[in-house]
């Protein structure tokens, strides 16, 4: 019985600390980014990005935006679902809405906690104002995404290219927030950090599902 308990928490402990070690990193993030220094060490990182604007990247950056803004995303996740239900895999359906939900959610909570302010007007390419500039919703949301195809093609052929093409779209995406001058290096960092740790956490609950639910 003891041996039974340990082997259960040696495979459920890297689950937990896992995705509570990059929240608290993320955490961390969001604090520093709010001070007077790291902004201004980020602002100039930002520049670097921006001075690269040409009409042809302002398209792609403008497509990035719009394609996978969050309310679209959860619109992509539904519809994955929905496709998945109709092919009896329930267990799948409920993992991607469950990632999806979860990942995009602790980021919208990020975004009320830290406060942080976005880059001045001035620079950007898109009217963007506020105080919700860390994290990104559009690179959680990417990333969110990617984490629940990739989930779905584990196992198959198919998984190495998702993870790839993956890497590729979130590395694009962060790179166009950074471009169209709406958040700073730091906004996208933190988003990698928070919404992979609600992925994991979401992971995590889906495998305690009953057996039964295909």
């Amino acid at each position: 019985m003891k041996n039974n308990l340990l082997s259960h928490h040696d495979r459920t402990a890297p689950a937990l600390w896992a995705p509570l070690a990059l929240l608290l990193c993320g955490a961390l993030l969001g604090l520093a980014s709010r001070t007077a220094v790291w902004t201004r060490a980020d602002f100039r990182l930002d520049t670097l990005v921006r001075d690269l604007r040409t009409p042809w990247l302002n398209d792609i950056a403008f497509g990035l935006d719009v394609g996978l803004a969050p309310p679209k995303g959860f619109v992509i996740a539904g519809l994955l679902a929905v496709v998945l239900l109709a092919r009896r895999r329930t267990r799948d359906a409920v993992t991607v809405v469950a990632v999806v939900a979860v990942g995009q959610g602790l980021s919208s909570l990020f975004k009320a906690l830290v406060e942080r302010p976005r880059p001045p007007a001035e620079f950007q390419l898109l009217a963007q104002h506020g105080h919700d500039s860390y994290p990104s919703g559009h690179v959680s949301m990417a990333v969110v995404l990617v984490i629940a195809v990739a989930v779905l093609t584990y196992g198959t052929r198919w998984f190495s290219v998702t993870v790839a093409a993956g890497i590729l779209l979130v590395v694009a995406q962060a790179l166009a927030r950074l471009y169209l001058g709406v958040h700073y290096p730091t906004d996208v960092i933190g988003s990698c950090l928070v919404a992979t740790a609600g992925a994991l956490l979401a992971l995590a609950a889906c495998r305690k599902l009953p057996l039964k639910l295909r």
